[in-house]
């Protein structure tokens, strides 16, 4: 009867961190007073770390539940693929479903660290650019009809990160896309709204005590949710997809819907 127990209770977990969690992509909404001109819907997606064996139905889930946000903008702060080099039949593959997102404005995109190493250097651009982003490498974006502009920052750990791209003021609303956040406290961010990131996983398998001690470089001081930074906000997402282990367990996957909000709308 114990072994019936303990059989019982490793598959339901087993079910739970293989299969529930990895594809769950809950929604967690966030409502942001901003000096934007209009309402505007932002999905911030990241860390999806596809595979030769990903799962196009659970991709295909991951694009309605985003389509269904209906946002003017969409966002992926990077490590788009796990490793390159032992699935280079990513390359076509993968734009023919991320082509499919739709955003009102614009889909925009930063380099995470696993977008540079294993020869993923050489793709990832032109996979983003066929599948509808606009990668910004040291670069901003601004659309000033509503007052907003987008900035983003290389990879901190494998690139090439230019510190001076975040003192511009383009816009009355701008938000920085970094994947790693720790790297905020080295960026002068007095020009900043909001930073978007991810890298941490959320620790992917949280348990108490010991998911801090397994924490990325560059993912340690800031794992997963809002922290408010003198005048600026720091979101940072559990993300979508695992590495090294295939497991998920306390940190389902999960899509942010970022609803901005005129500060003078009553």
């Amino acid at each position: 009867m114990l072994l019936l127990i303990i059989g019982t209770i490793a598959t339901i977990l087993l079910f739970d961190m293989v299969i529930l969690e990895p594809n769950l992509y809950r929604i967690k909404r966030y409502q942001l007073n901003s000096d934007v001109k209009q309402p505007i819907r932002i999905v911030h997606f990241s860390d999806t770390h596809y595979h030769k064996h990903f799962s196009k139905r659970s991709t295909l889930k991951m694009i309605i539940r985003i389509n269904r946000c209906k946002p003017d903008f969409i966002v992926f702060t990077g490590d788009l693929m796990d490793n390159y080099v032992r699935a280079k039949e990513l390359r076509y593959q993968l734009p023919l479903y991320l082509k499919a997102l739709h955003a009102n404005y614009a889909k925009l995109a930063v380099y995470g660290n696993h977008d540079i190493g294993g020869g993923a250097k050489h793709v990832y651009a032109d996979m983003m650019k066929e599948s509808g982003f606009t990668v910004l490498c040291n670069e901003r974006i601004v659309f000033e009809q509503l007052g907003i502009a987008f900035f983003g920052i290389d990879d901190v750990l494998a690139g090439y990160e230019d510190k001076a791209v975040t003192q511009a003021k383009l816009a009355p609303t701008q938000i920085l896309l970094l994947h790693e956040p720790d790297f905020v406290e080295r960026l002068d961010m007095s020009q900043i709204s909001v930073t978007m990131s991810g890298h941490t996983h959320g620790g992917q398998i949280r348990l108490p005590y010991l998911t801090k001690l397994f924490l990325p470089k560059g993912g340690r001081y800031y794992p997963h949710g809002i922290y408010p930074i003198n005048q600026t906000i720091l979101s940072v997402t559990c993300g979508i997809g695992t590495t090294t282990l295939p497991f998920r367990f306390m940190c389902p996957s999960e899509l942010l819907l970022y609803e901005l909000k005129p500060i003078n709308d009553k």
